[in-house]
């Protein structure tokens, strides 16, 4: 064998390893946004980057302000096609995240995300808090609406001579 041969051999086997152990990594914080303006859709691919990345490229596409405060910047790895308010509720599930839109006047038919707001989550998310006050809301009044119709059937019942407990419900003598 001459030396050449050793040479390109050598050569072409270290590029070849130096390819599989740098190849995932070079693909490491990849962003590729598809889509916007009228589009109905967004294909967003997204591999390891951070999410303040991600959510950069997006208003850059989108053409929207962005405001990141977050006490956190997770990786974010996606590859997936949705409406763009649909897609940014998934990208950040468990950020606390407001969003500002309005109807696009170039298309008259769709809103256009104008504003984002990725905010720090401090004593938790004031959407949260809402929703756990509407829930608790919502089971006082399924329970007040259970009793009322309880008294309604006790009243029947005993108008009829039917003898109700105090819990509720007719005797069983």
């Amino acid at each position: 064998m001459n030396m050449r041969s050793f040479a390109s051999r050598t050569l072409g086997t270290g590029l070849g390893a130096l390819s599989l152990w740098a190849g995932p990594s070079a693909l490491a914080g990849e962003i590729r946004v598809d889509g916007g303006d009228c589009a109905p859709t967004v294909h967003l691919t997204a591999r390891d980057a951070p999410l303040s990345d991600v959510l950069k490229r997006l208003a850059k596409s989108l053409d929207f302000q962005l405001s990141f405060e977050s006490d956190s910047d997770p990786l974010v790895s996606i590859d997936t096609v949705r409406p763009p308010i649909d897609l940014l509720s998934r990208l950040a599930p468990l950020e606390n995240v407001s969003i500002a839109k309005a109807q696009n006047p170039r298309c008259p038919q769709r809103e256009r995300i104008v504003k984002i707001w990725v905010l720090p989550k401090g004593q938790g998310s004031p959407l949260r808090a809402a929703i756990t006050a509407d829930a608790a809301r919502q089971a006082r009044e399924a329970d007040e609406q259970t009793r009322q119709t309880q008294a309604g059937i006790d009243l029947i019942l005993s108008s009829h001579g039917v003898p109700t407990t105090p819990g509720g419900s007719a005797d069983s003598n």
